[in-house]
């Protein structure tokens, strides 16, 4: 069986991390055409092939779901950035933590901003329970023996099962943008 993608990235980061910028670029431009691979692949945040190119309004480097979602919600890019950081089409969550008024409520948070973390890497708001697992630990609100049941709590939030992922339907997504426009305000 395979590393899982978020171990893989890890170690792929600390190989890069001492390089230059152009370095890193330059590795990881070779090991695609190894590999037979686009060398400039196209961004999953942004569809371009250019690490830093926007659209014509300045707009973040986001998909196109994700750019109406943020129109829509009136999100910016001021918002995302205060959580999120995006590097070559690798979305993390820096969020320094998660407020709420116990494990229940900020585990339920977590589950919505997994689901936007890969929302803004994929254009698609699909996540694994692991992912949600390992923030929830990292942000110190898993509760192993609770963590089934306050999933079975979000209701219309989040859709899917355990064994095959999940997803924000429209009322996460919309739950999940009035939780960034409320973290990145509270910075």
């Amino acid at each position: 069986m395979s590393k899982p993608l978020p171990e893989i990235v890890g170690e792929i980061y600390a190989l890069l991390e001492p390089l230059e910028s152009e370095d890193r670029k330059k590795v990881v431009s070779s090991a695609l055409t190894l590999m037979g691979e686009q060398s400039t692949p196209k961004n999953p945040v942004t569809g371009s092939s250019g690490l830093n190119e926007s659209d014509d309004t300045g707009e973040s480097e986001c998909g196109p779901k994700v750019k109406r979602w943020m129109k829509r919600n009136n999100i910016s890019l001021e918002h995302i950035e205060e959580l999120f950081h995006i590097e070559n089409g690798v979305v993390e969550i820096i969020a320094g933590d998660i407020p709420g008024s116990g494990k229940k409520q900020q585990t339920e948070r977590c589950y919505l901003l997994s689901g936007i973390r890969s929302y803004l890497e994929t254009d698609e708001p699909k996540f694994t329970e692991s992912e949600v697992v390992e923030l929830c630990k990292h942000m110190g609100c898993h509760d192993s023996a609770n963590h089934y049941k306050t999933r079975g709590g979000l209701g219309k939030y989040v859709a899917g099962k355990k064994q095959t992922g999940f997803t924000l339907p429209a009322p996460g997504l919309k739950a999940a943008a009035a939780l960034v426009v409320q973290l990145s305000n509270a910075s």
